[in-house]
């Protein structure tokens, strides 16, 4: 009889849909030198899955990498203008890699520029996924990458990792692979004298194990922007959708092939038991960009996370920002900076001003209508 363990890395070999993140250390070498060996075993792994039946979506870093390497650029900190620089040389380049590499096989591969834009924005969320399916249908492999060029902030998607997961949910993928330069989540070791050293690997984990955080480290290489750490929340993203990931060495030979050979590579993270969050609250969960912040008493707290209520104007004690009817908003406790639950508002900042503290029957006299009584409705509302 097999194992529990191994009753649950079972989910990978069942998996029909992958989506297979490759970070830009997988396929680089020290000094920013492409690992070409490395990236055609890598898309000869790839092949093989999608022979076997499994549809498969890349997400793929390497364009920052690859412009630095053009212009002769070693790695190391740079402003948000050079970073979207190297990004405009390079996206070229790494799609000019899979589509020669892809062709040795006979497949067509698509560009898929995403930015965050993209995912908080419901309509362009709901076109992107539209056009994956689409291009799935065709029998094309989309290679989907941050768009860099035009992105505001540095770390807006932590080196493809959150991308990657956030593809995953919207996809409705039955796994995420993030391919990794390490072989997964490594113990760590407390010393006598309060050094910490790696010990083994992790073959498997829940993401609610406090061990999860106390292990996650900073990047082992300084090729990409992301580390342990993006990957968890990664990992975390994707188990809202009840999507499993396992992070594995991508330098490994075969290293699909093995996992789903359901071989103890790598470090699979157990989504738990919390269940699929339907698309809707998918979206809201980790799509869309909050545009405001909402503060609960404590009973208003209890109710949303406890009773899984609505939240009603009597428990709001103070609200941030201006946003309008239908915003994505943060709830945030009356002793805490951190939110337990984001949703879409029923009314606007201004009028949520007007009606906090009161009862719901005394909306209408406080701002002439009443669209509904919750200002947040519990269909409309995920818990973090």
């Amino acid at each position: 009889m097999r194992s529990k363990r191994m009753s649950k890395r079972s989910r990978i070999a069942r998996a029909g849909h992958v989506v297979v993140k490759i970070g830009s250390a997988i396929f680089m070498r020290e000094g920013g030198r492409v690992d070409r060996r490395t990236f055609a075993a890598l898309v000869d792994d790839l092949d093989r899955l999608m022979s076997a039946g499994v549809r498969v979506t890349v997400v793929t870093s390497g364009a920052v990498a690859l412009g630095r390497q053009a212009l002769g650029v070693t790695p190391g900190p740079c402003a948000v203008a050079e970073l979207q620089a190297f990004a405009a040389l390079g996206q070229s380049r790494l799609m000019q890699m899979w589509e020669a590499e892809f062709g040795h096989y006979d497949r067509h591969v698509a560009q898929v520029l995403l930015g965050r834009q993209d995912m908080a924005d419901r309509g362009r969320y709901l076109n992107a996924r539209s056009a994956l399916e689409t291009l799935h249908a065709f029998g094309a492999v989309p290679i989907i990458n941050e768009n860099d060029t035009v992105a505001t902030e540095e770390l807006t998607f932590g080196d493809n990792d959150q991308l990657a997961a956030m593809c995953a949910a919207l996809l409705g993928a039955d796994l995420l692979v993030l391919l990794s330069d390490v072989a997964g989540l490594l113990e760590v070791v407390e010393g006598d004298d309060g050094t910490r050293s790696f010990g083994e690997r992790v073959e498997e984990i829940a993401l609610d194990d406090p061990r999860v955080d106390q292990w996650a480290g900073p990047p082992a290489s300084g090729v990409g922007r992301g580390g342990m750490v993006s990957k968890i929340m990664a990992a975390r993203i994707a188990a809202r959708a009840d999507t499993p990931t396992v992070i594995a060495p991508g330098k490994r030979p075969g290293v699909l092939a093995a996992l789903w050979a359901e071989e103890p590579v790598g470090t699979f993270f157990d989504p738990g038991q919390g269940g699929a969050v339907r698309a809707r609250k998918r979206w809201i969960d980790h799509g869309a960009r909050a545009e405001g912040r909402i503060f609960c008493d404590a009973g208003a707290m209890r109710a949303v996370r406890e009773r899984g209520a609505s939240l009603l104007p009597i428990g709001v004690t103070k609200v941030e920002g201006n946003f309008e009817s239908g915003s994505l908003v943060e709830l945030i406790g009356p002793e805490d900076e951190e939110s337990f639950a984001r949703g879409l508002v029923s009314y606007s900042a201004a009028q949520i001003r007007a009606i906090a503290g009161l009862r719901s029957e005394a909306i209408e006299e406080a701002i002439g209508s009443t669209a509904i009584d919750a200002i947040v409705h519990r269909d409309n509302l995920v818990l973090t």
